[in-house]
């Protein structure tokens, strides 16, 4: 068994571990990672290492390899994207890919090749035909800036289409899915069968209409009278027939669009999400074509517009104007001084990233703009938002009482022009708080703010003109896709991973919280694929003990017992009139008081929360005052009256008489609203996971740091996965494949699974009969050292010379791997700490 070692060691599927534990699993991922092997499975999860740097396996060729695959195959992104595809296709269920990981960890990039794939090999008409997928165009290779280096070269082929100047859809009702049909295939060798139906996979219902009209995940506060915008022209599909290839290019065109509005450079990622994003791409149903999709996003920081952390930078479009603009727009807006001129975006103390042209990619930009359908107009006028909000971070305030006198009126005066307000308005709405009495008479007072108070409703109004700026791109990208007739879904989700930092927040609080409820669906579906295997084989099933995280969920989000979001909403509207410091420790006294829970821990200025990744602890600083996340009505109603058509259609709520207005919705109301809804959807579906892991804290190319990637793999829950996986048997395998292949070992093959394990069991007494279970399609292994043996005896009777070649190279790699140990040299494959 001299080759025992080789098989075990950077095994394909984590399943097929020895001795599972964190450690193992780090090891095994260590060992494929030296060999450029970034992908490996968990039965049907894929965990992706990033290699820092472009690797030639992402190419037409390697579509053409995954693209109707059958068997077993090697782990990879194309593998998960063609599961997903083909199980629509094959059983017209509706699909969906659940992308976590931390940032600088390839969540974006992995997102990308999954919608290169499926754009790839699904049709080019959206009427008629068979559905069998295989579109005719090649497909693009795509390189991510969070993949690989900004400097690392596509393939040849990795062109960009041209815009095409159409006219936009109006806002429409979103199509009803199909009910699920009966149609089947045999699932892939392995992979759980799906959930009964009345569970997951059946057509998701249509996104109610709220959905598509507000663009967000986030639902719309209590329900306000809305000003009427004229709708914009439709471009006509309810006529029955659909631009697939446009289609298509939209979907390719909106990620370098999101990209520059919702990622910006932070200390572990030059290319990093600062928002969660769920596109779901609608398939005609008959012909399994692209014909629309809805995208809707959530947790968008931004907090960023107003502070960025040393070494990080603002969102890219910020410097990609600046950098990239026609010189004539840059002297409209004001702009000509240069990025270190403007407040918003230096301090940080970083205004360049190595290797990215922030100017080409302002062009990019504008021309994913177009080929969305944003007119140039618009285009002009989200530039001119984007400008007022950098002059208004140049508003400096000064003064030790209150009103806080302005340094500079220059700033103030721009912003005002570019936002078609009037200078005084401004000046009041950041100089004086606007409340109005509950009284009959409706009593308006201006409360004077300090410096730091205004500074603090500049900020707000910056923040809330940007947000709805990116709302209006994520609307027009909808328009521009919508689709109203039957369909079926692939969802790809691409959100923020699990945070643990040295200080963490009010939103790493909120991050954690949707990646519980995540971790909530991925256990269900992974007990509950387990359980309907065995069921369906004729096995018992054995009970698989695991951590629920239900408890934790309900430590958060519960109303009665009220959980942590309860008590800090209760704070926040019964102490509007308290500081901020105040507000905090008040909100931590709530806690003592009325959430006594086995999971929560209190400390003088923090509390922790025993999460399923592990212990996290939060400072409550400003936790009130990022919960209230309001915006004043006197700012809304001064950009009501905003003289800019543009502006004013940012600002569709009716403030009204003052107890006539809801009550502004807190941000910890809004994302368990978004968590809920996000559950909702995806619950829907037949989930195909993704589990992204970043190597190293430097984003050197393959340099693998052990310690970094065991924390990963521990607060994703691989080991949890791997276990419940493996509870039983450790592999299993469709009988006939299994015989084929292994009775070759034999003298003479055997015609059954019984046949095969008396003569194996004859051969090699060391492996004994309770190895195996024969199920009613499948033959199920209990240990993985059972089949590395089976595949050892198998190399060296089918080719021995192949066999004698392996254990040479195997020999080498090791005698390398002992020779660069705690070496810093890159030069053969890649360095492990």
């Amino acid at each position: 068994m001299a080759l025992l070692r080789m098989f075990k060691e950077g095994v394909e599927d984590l399943t097929l571990c020895s001795s599972p534990s964190n450690g193992e699993i780090t090891n095994q991922l260590g060992a494929r990672f030296d060999r450029e092997q970034i992908y490996t499975n968990i039965g049907d999860t894929l965990i992706s290492v990033n290699p820092y740097k472009y690797l030639n396996i992402t190419t037409a060729e390697h579509i053409q390899m995954y693209q109707n695959s059958t068997g077993q195959v090697s782990p990879h992104i194309f593998n998960i994207a063609e599961q997903a595809y083909r199980r629509m296709v094959n059983d017209s269920e509706c699909q969906c890919c659940i992308i976590s990981g931390e940032s600088g960890s390839g969540k974006t990039v992995a997102a990308k090749f999954i919608l290169q794939y499926v754009t790839a090999v699904s049709p080019n008409v959206g009427g008629g035909g068979g559905g069998s997928g295989g579109g005719s165009t090649s497909p693009r290779a795509v390189v991510s800036e969070e993949l690989a280096p900004h400097n690392a070269s596509p393939p040849p082929e990795a062109t960009r289409p041209q815009p095409v100047a159409r006219p936009m859809p109006g806002v429409r009702p979103q199509p009803t899915l199909p009910a699920r049909t009966q149609a089947g295939s045999p699932h892939a060798a392995g992979r759980p069968q799906p959930p009964p139906p009345g569970a997951r996979g059946r057509p998701v219902p249509a996104l109610p209409a709220a959905a598509s009209e507000t663009t967000r995940v986030t639902p719309s506060p209590p329900a306000r009278a809305v000003r009427q915008v004229p709708a914009t022209p439709s471009r006509g599909t309810h006529a029955g027939t659909v631009d697939v290839e446009l289609i298509k290019r939209i979907i390719m065109e909106s990620n370098p669009l999101l990209e520059a509005f919702g990622n910006a450079k932070t200390i572990r990622n030059d290319n990093s999400s600062r928002f969660g994003k769920y596109l779901e791409i609608q398939f005609d149903p008959n012909t399994k074509a692209p014909v629309g999709g809805v995208t809707s996003t959530f947790l968008l920081e931004k907090t960023r517009v107003a502070f960025q952390a040393k070494g990080e930078r603002n969102f890219h479009i910020f410097y990609q104007m600046l950098r990239g603009g026609p010189s004539e727009m840059l002297v409209e807006c004001g702009l000509q001084s240069g990025v270190d001129n403007f407040y918003y975006l230096c301090q940080g103390n970083c205004t360049t990233v190595d290797n990215v042209d922030d100017a080409a990619d302002f062009q990019v930009v504008m021309q994913a703009m177009s080929v969305v359908g944003i007119s140039h107009e618009e285009q002009r006028n989200i530039i001119k938002v984007l400008a007022a909000i950098l002059h208004m971070g140049n508003i400096r305030f000064t003064g030790d009482s209150a009103p806080a006198s302005i340094e500079d009126e220059t700033p103030l005066k721009k912003a005002a022009d570019l936002l078609g307000v009037t200078d005084y308005m401004l000046k009041q709405n950041v100089t004086h708080r606007h409340i109005q009495s509950g009284s009959a008479r409706a009593t308006q007072y201006a409360v004077p703010q300090t410096a730091d108070q205004a500074a603090a409703l500049r900020d707000a109004i910056a923040k809330t003109l940007y947000e709805r700026t990116f709302n209006f791109i994520i609307n027009k990208i909808n328009l521009a896709m919508e689709y109203h007739k039957d369909c079926l879904v692939i969802g790809v989700l691409d959100i923020y991973g699990f945070e643990i930092f040295e200080k963490n927040g009010f939103e790493q609080f909120c991050i954690n919280y949707v990646n519980e409820k995540l971790q909530q669906i991925f256990i269900d579906y992974t007990v509950r694929g387990e359980q309907r295997e065995y069921t369906e084989e004729g096995l018992r099933w054995k009970d698989i003990k695991f951590f629920d995280n239900k408890i934790v969920c309900d430590l958060i989000d519960a109303t009665q017992p009220p959980g942590v979001m309860a008590i800090l909403d209760d704070t926040c509207k019964s102490g509007h009139a308290l500081g901020s410091d105040t507000a905090d420790q008040k909100f931590l006294e709530k806690l003592m008081q009325n959430c006594q829970h086995p999971h929560l821990f209190l400390g003088p200025d923090n509390f922790t929360v025993k999460h399923y990744a592990g212990d996290v602890t939060y400072s409550i600083d400003e936790f009130a005052f990022k919960n209230k996340d309001d915006l004043f009505y006197s700012s809304i109603e001064m950009l009501q009256a905003s003289q800019d058509t543009f502006v004013l259609a940012l600002f569709p709520e009716e403030c009204g008489n003052v107890k006539q207005r809801p009550a502004p919705s807190t941000a910890s109301f809004k994302i368990k609203q978004s968590a809920a809804y996000l559950v909702q959807r995806l619950s829907k579906c037949c989930p195909h996971y993704v589990r992204c892991i970043k190597p190293n804290e430097h984003k050197q190319p393959l340099n693998f740091d052990k310690g970094l990637v065991e924390h990963q793999v521990k607060y994703l829950g691989l080991l949890e996965n791997v276990k419940v996986r493996r509870a039983g048997y450790a592999y299993r395998h469709f009988k006939e494949v299994f015989v084929r292949r292994f009775g070759q070992i034999l003298e003479h093959q055997p015609s059954s699974v019984s046949e095969l394990i008396d003569g194996l069991c004859s051969k090699y007494t060391t492996i004994p009969r309770d190895e195996f279970e024969e199920g009613k399609t499948k033959i199920f292994v209990k240990n993985p050292e059972t089949l590395f043996i089976l595949e050892e005896e198998l190399l060296k009777k089918l080719d021995p010379t192949a066999y004698k070649e392996k254990l040479r190279q195997f020999k080498e790699s090791e005698a390398m791997a002992k020779h660069k140990e705690g070496k810093y040299s890159l030069k053969p494959k890649c360095l492990i700490q």
